[in-house]
């Protein structure tokens, strides 16, 4: 071997590769629901069946301070709970405006049933509560059960509602169960702020926690069958150039186009990592505009500039932000065939 090339070829790797840096940014996209309601379903009915299992003994009781505490008296925490957790899923679907109507039933419509497994009913039941109450359709919350505990003799007091849920949907129009779907969900309270300080805050008692953790289940319930806007993250490519440098600051302040204009004019570079950066944020820029199918053919042209020996790296990364925005293409197609066409 010729130590001395050898050398200046792991020198040059090195070079190539300390001017390939990323910047992660988050933004919001809106994402297609999991479950699709036909487009057909015009009027909807949200159902508790109450059921409970018969293993839940823990009802009456919350943890305190790694203690089990029985409560001083009974509360009717499930009748506030669940009607809040229907109430905040309708208000969503409402908002959506897709549905002309999305009633929820009284808690008290079906008795407290003590079961060993929750299994669908008969379908004679299905059908009768969706004629009753001129449902095209039935969101069934099948089963509701929580568990409260509380640390309040600590320097740092926080609360905690564990909650576990199971969900159905009903179809009166094919008569059919379309989808079953589980649920589990911690919700937290202490007195530090999103970034760790220290923030004094009321850490709420029983009642209240699991009333609060049960509309946060109905909002994230309501994003398994209606599109929801998703935090992502989406990624710039660094490169040691004052002109590049520009750019970033210019996007992060939401100026594209300007951004853009620098970009462009390294697209044709000899400096392959020039161009390997310049065509990829074109790629991010194209996205932020909401052309994902440009954004496609710069991944494409980044992914050739970035070939070779001692690009290895960004090519890595140009072609994980092309499968992301394949997805997100599909995710695009999805959107237009579940709601577009309402």
């Amino acid at each position: 071997m010729n130590i001395k090339s050898g050398f200046w070829g792991i020198c040059l790797v090195v070079i190539f590769s300390s001017c390939v840096g990323y910047k992660e940014f988050s933004i919001e996209v809106f994402k297609p629901a999991k479950l699709a309601i036909p487009t057909d379903v015009r009027k909807i009915v949200l159902v508790s069946r109450n059921l409970k299992y018969k293993s839940d003994t823990l009802q009456n009781f919350y943890q305190r301070n790694n203690s089990l505490i029985k409560d001083k008296k009974k509360i009717n925490i499930d009748s506030l709970a669940v009607s809040n957790c229907l109430d905040t899923l309708a208000a969503r679907m409402m908002k959506l405006g897709n549905f002309d109507r999305v009633n929820v039933l009284p808690f008290s419509s079906f008795s407290k049933q003590m079961v060993n497994n929750v299994r669908p009913a008969t379908p004679e039941w299905y059908s009768t509560v969706a004629e009753k109450n001129g449902a095209d359709m039935l969101i069934l919350l099948d089963m509701f059960s929580c568990f409260y505990s509380v640390k309040d003799g600590y320097s740092q007091p926080e609360a905690k509602v564990v909650t576990s849920n199971i969900w159905s949907v009903y179809n009166a129009k094919t008569q059919k169960i379309t989808d079953r779907f589980s649920q589990i969900d911690t919700l937290y309270w202490n007195q530090l702020d999103e970034n760790g300080n220290y923030k004094r805050t009321n850490i709420p008692d029983k009642k209240t926690a699991i009333v609060l953790a049960a509309g946060v289940i109905g909002g994230n319930y309501s994003r398994h069958i209606l599109p929801s806007w998703t935090k992502v993250d989406r990624t710039y490519m660094l490169c040691n150039c004052p002109e590049f440098q520009d750019a970033i600051r210019l996007a992060q302040k939401n100026e594209w186009e300007k951004a853009v204009d620098i970009w462009s004019r390294f697209t044709e570079s000899k400096n392959k990592q020039k161009q390997t950066s310049a065509l990829y944020n074109l790629a991010v820029a194209s996205e932020m505009n909401g052309d994902v199918d440009k954004a496609i053919e710069y991944t494409d042209k980044a992914a050739k500039a970035s070939s070779g020996l001692f690009l290895g790296a960004a090519n890595e990364q140009v072609r994980k932000y092309s499968a992301i925005l394949y997805q997100r293409k599909n995710e695009i197609i999805k959107l237009n065939q579940q709601y577009e066409v309402r």
